[in-house]
């Protein structure tokens, strides 16, 4: 089924399932949310593929392009016995191509993906035990990483997406994950499932997860992430780990900071007897300078030594700014059956400079590049 006629049946989807949704009684039960993302990136370079290298989303040079579009249907499960599932549609021309999971919406033998994607979709039961133990059985994003896909519940600062991101960590997993909260400030994480973007098996082992969250004060978080399973193809004993600390700091209302360091290995990642090993730091600002408008800053190292992850054995430096203006367009003037509708816009920018130690960068129609500096207009808007 071709891109159009997914869009077709997602707003088909909408369509019919409106009049029910936007009925006081049935969104107690079904909660419906949606998002979407268009983008426009100018690259420097002026590359003669069109193509912004090492970027994840953003990779159009000068084309318009439709991001995602997101359509989430979920039923809420919070309470001990209780149960859930969350469903999250996506279609669009720079996200699903990139988080297209093997075996689902992404040809395991060609590596082809195309428009479409579904990156959750999960059944939840909360056992009984203690204050309630939450499992999620199906595919749904990774625990790794502080920036996210993005969508109607959460998107980044910025609006491109680090080296670290697209690099470091798997987008999605499928399998089972338990969370646990021990008290207010301690949560945590254990998942097993078939590994990095994989629905379907590529071995006979499995990858396992855990997370450790601490609400160390009230404007501080750390997070402990750790994966660790073999990921290659008909490969059951080379293993791949990676261990991450997440911290976030809020130091005033309107000053906040974070950052993410990772070490990732991989034996026998570059070769028989020479293992793959990958570092990245990020460092994160943000300062509201009104209640509307906000600034973001990025800055990032990742060091891929052996050219596993991004096929040069390079150290990659990025800083971006991020300008963002959010504000409410005001739906229900228009009509009050789009109350329902009524959520919130943003306008951004994104200024950001690459740079790499070797010559990697595409200038024009030469791969003779040291850097490359980008700038995009960001539309988002989330009900």
């Amino acid at each position: 089924m071709g891109v159009r006629a997914w869009i077709v049946v997602i707003a088909g989807a909408v369509l019919a399932l409106s009049r029910p949704i936007f009925s006081q009684e049935a969104t107690s039960w079904l909660q419906v949310n949606g998002y979407a993302s268009l983008s426009y990136t100018y690259n420097e370079n002026q590359p003669a593929n069109r193509i912004n290298q090492y970027r994840v989303f953003d990779f159009n040079d000068e084309e318009p392009q439709l991001d995602a579009g997101e359509l989430v249907l979920q039923h809420a499960a919070t309470t001990p016995n209780a149960l859930g599932f969350r469903l999250d549609l996506i279609a669009g021309s720079g996200v699903p191509e990139i988080t297209a999971a093997s075996g689902l919406f992404r040809d395991r033998h060609s590596g082809i993906a195309h428009h479409v994607d579904i990156p959750q979709m999960y059944g939840r039961y909360v056992a009984p035990i203690g204050k309630g133990l939450t499992l999620d059985a199906g595919k749904f994003a990774t625990h790794m990483g502080y920036e996210v896909i993005g969508g109607y519940d959460g998107y980044n600062d910025n609006f491109s997406r680090s080296f670290l991101f697209g690099y470091g960590i798997p987008f999605t997993q499928t399998g089972i994950r338990a969370t646990y909260a021990f008290n207010s400030r301690v949560s945590g994480l254990a998942s097993v499932t078939n590994g990095w973007d994989d629905v379907q098996r590529i071995n006979h082992a499995v990858t396992w997860g855990a997370q450790l969250n601490v609400n160390s004060t009230s404007k501080t978080t750390l997070a402990f992430n750790f994966i660790h399973g073999p990921e290659r193809w008909r490969d059951d004993r080379d293993q791949r780990s990676v261990g991450e600390m997440v911290a976030t700091w809020k130091a005033t209302d309107r000053l906040s900071f974070a950052g993410d360091g990772l070490y990732g290995h991989e034996e026998n990642g570059v070769m028989p007897g020479v293992d793959a090993i990958w570092k990245a730091l990020d460092v994160y600002a943000t300062y509201k300078l009104t209640s509307k408008f906000a600034l973001a800053l990025r800055g990032e190292r990742f060091r891929d030594g052996g050219g596993t992850r991004t096929g040069v054995d390079q150290t990659l430096d990025g800083w971006t700014v991020t300008p963002a203006y959010t504000f409410k367009p005001g739906l229900t003037r228009l009509n009050e059956r789009l109350k329902r509708l009524d959520g919130a816009m943003t306008l951004r920018g994104d200024l950001r400079w690459d740079q790499s130690d070797h010559r990697v960068f595409v200038v024009r129609d030469c791969a003779c590049g040291w850097g490359q500096f980008t700038a995009a207009a960001n539309v988002v808007y989330l009900f």
